[in-house]
């Protein structure tokens, strides 16, 4: 029986291991205090091209297969596939800029944190005071 329960309690933070939260993070001159999935979704499929503040948004995405991008498009409903041609077909009509791609987590807190108006997404536990959290998924 203490088997059976200590494997119960395994499995229970294994997944909740694999469920990391995400956060939305974005350069601290960024002037909202919050933003919804839907917001974000825009952003990343470049609908959303500018601030509150008129300022333009630079998109910041990973180039890699990493567990936190594949829960980050999960949450934004959408694969690296649907936003690849997104992507293509608005930069070449000229509509937006391409996101900027980093190869890591660390990379994207880097880019986000010296990139006026940046947005991106890391592991919640990844976050520093460098950055501006906008969003949090489960």
């Amino acid at each position: 029986m203490k088997t059976i329960a200590a494997i119960l309690v395994m499995l229970a933070l294994s997944s909740g291991l694999t469920r990391a939260q995400v956060a939305v993070i974005a350069h601290p001159s960024v002037e909202e205090p919050s933003i919804s999935r839907s917001t974000v979704a825009d952003i990343y499929t470049l609908t959303t091209t500018m601030w509150s503040d008129r300022a333009a948004v630079v998109v910041v995405d990973i180039r890699s297969d990493l567990p936190t991008k594949k829960r980050f498009y999960s949450e934004i409903g959408k694969t690296p596939a649907d936003l690849r041609k997104v992507w293509m077909r608005t930069v070449l009509s000229g509509d937006a800029k391409a996101p900027e791609m980093v190869e890591s987590e660390d990379e994207v807190i880097q880019k986000v944190a010296a990139t006026r108006g940046a947005i991106g997404y890391v592991s919640a536990s990844k976050v520093t005071g460098s950055v501006k959290v906008l969003a949090r998924f489960e």
